[in-house]
């Protein structure tokens, strides 16, 4: 009998139905939430997630699941120990989105710079003479603070550094590279125009830049965040942007999302906003989804995947 497996649609088709041709069968949903496996099949063997979260007490109710595949990086939508301790391996698809997020951030501080949400705002209420007179800034000439130096943060660097930008950079785990300057986690926030958050969210970064780094930044700097909205103290960060601590943000990640209707966020002139879109090219999904697929494919053949993120303790 084949195993079934569930399958955002879209990862389906980018891989040419990869794990229907290696023998699977193969449901497909949009965006897998708890509620659609459990519908489709509660007796899954794999399951390719997205976003959605997935809680504890989904596993009594899934006796033949053996993987839950996260296409993409982050996975903090699911408790991958209390996984381990159930014998179902949790995988993810490092690098494979690298280069659109490390793009999608050099764009948010290049529209910071140019102070383009000002600008379109200003143009909208007082006219385009009113909007020509906002002078913006060159990358080149700034300093530019990568928080965490994964696979994103050291592309970043290097694309900040072909464009003559200074690169300051906070990692827990320094290393020798070409692209710019380790530095104090303080340090990195006194001394940038702009701070990029590259880091996962886990216990230790939860609310980690808050009001203490908004009061060291300069009043002209911006924040960008492309990994995840419960890195930052939101409320903080209203603060600052509302009351001139900081210059701008530019945020495609939010403690909530969708981000509230009723969100601040949503009318501050000096805040772009976005909706998690920072791994939203063809060429990532695509990566991402092959290799989430490789690797429930891996676990459903008896090997051990490539990219594991827990240990499974098999009884």
């Amino acid at each position: 009998m084949q195993a079934k497996v569930i399958v955002p649609t879209v990862a389906d088709k980018l891989t040419d139905h990869y794990l229907a041709h290696h023998g699977y069968q193969v449901l497909t949903v949009a965006n897998p939430s708890q509620e659609d496996i459990l519908r489709l099949a509660p007796d899954a063997a794999a399951v390719m997630m997205i976003s959605k979260r997935l809680t504890n007490d989904l596993y009594d109710q899934m006796p033949n699941l053996k993987v839950l595949a996260r296409r993409g990086v982050g996975y903090d939508n699911i408790d991958v120990a209390y996984a381990a301790s159930r014998g179902v391996w949790v995988t993810n698809t490092p690098g494979a989105n690298a280069r659109a997020v490390a793009e999608a951030a050099l764009m948010d501080i290049l529209l910071l710079a140019r102070n383009i949400p000002q600008t379109q705002a200003c143009m909208q209420q007082s006219g385009w003479a009113a909007a020509y007179g906002l002078l913006g800034h060159e990358v080149g000439s700034a300093t530019v603070g990568i928080v965490g130096f994964g696979h994103i943060g050291q592309l970043l660097a290097q694309l900040l550094t072909g464009l003559g930008a200074r690169v300051l950079i906070y990692d827990r785990h320094p290393r020798p590279t070409p692209y710019g300057s380790f530095v104090t986690w303080d340090e990195l926030f006194r001394r940038s125009d702009y701070v990029s958050l590259h880091l996962a969210a886990v216990p230790d970064t939860i609310h980690s830049v808050s009001a203490h780094e908004f009061g060291l930044m300069p009043e002209h700097a911006g924040l960008i965040n492309l990994a995840r909205g419960s890195i930052v103290d939101e409320p903080a960060l209203i603060a600052a942007l509302q009351n001139g601590t900081i210059g701008g943000a530019a945020l495609d990640v939010f403690a909530e999302e969708p981000l509230p209707a009723d969100n601040p966020l949503w009318h501050l002139p000096n805040v772009l906003v976005t909706p998690h879109i920072g791994a939203n090219t063809e060429e990532a999904n695509r990566t991402m989804a092959m290799t989430a697929a490789r690797m429930i494919d891996q676990v459903l053949s008896g090997q051990r995947p490539d990219f594991p993120v827990n240990e499974p303790q098999f009884k």
